[in-house]
């Protein structure tokens, strides 16, 4: 639900936006560039609450990562994956997992959407537990959710 009201808070400040500006151009502001400007910066937030609320997902399996943004989708491969780190995501407070990768690139999963974002964390440190055992998880993110195998796709330690 919180991520429906963010959707729809953005898109209402991106049309309040864009029609001050069309206000702003019949009345003749200058420079004329900037009601431009602002006006591109309202569509585009409209466009990314769209997105927010509706044309995002997300789907892990035991050995790939989907994202979906703008209705298309991204495929990663879990095995290049070599530390995980969480961060408080902006929108909505929810946690964001970033993925490094062995060239350097790093993957932000966005959790924030999703009710079982919890589970869906422990999914995917499963999952790439079971890719690569030599995982590192930053401290903030192992004292948040602990260490892996959850017993979501890998099975339980024992002894825990």
């Amino acid at each position: 639900m919180q991520t429906y009201l963010v959707a729809v808070g953005l898109m209402t400040m991106g049309l309040v936006l864009v029609a001050l500006c069309v206000a702003a151009w019949f009345q003749g502001v200058e420079p004329l560039w900037s009601v431009i400007l602002f006006g591109l910066l309202g569509v585009y937030m409209v466009f990314l609450g769209v997105d927010e609320g509706w044309l995002s997902g997300l789907e892990v399996t035991p050995s790939h990562l989907r994202i979906q943004s703008f209705g298309r989708w991204e495929e990663y491969p879990l095995t290049r994956i070599e530390a995980v780190d969480g961060l408080r995501d902006i929108l909505g407070g929810g946690i964001q997992l970033v993925l490094l990768a062995a060239e350097g690139q790093a993957i932000r999963v966005p959790l924030r959407r999703y009710a079982n974002a919890g589970p869906l964390a422990q999914a995917l440190l499963d999952a790439l537990w079971l890719q690569n055992k030599e995982l590192v998880l930053m401290p903030r993110l192992a004292r948040r959710l602990g260490q892996p195998p959850f017993g979501v796709f890998a099975a339980k330690k024992s002894g825990r």
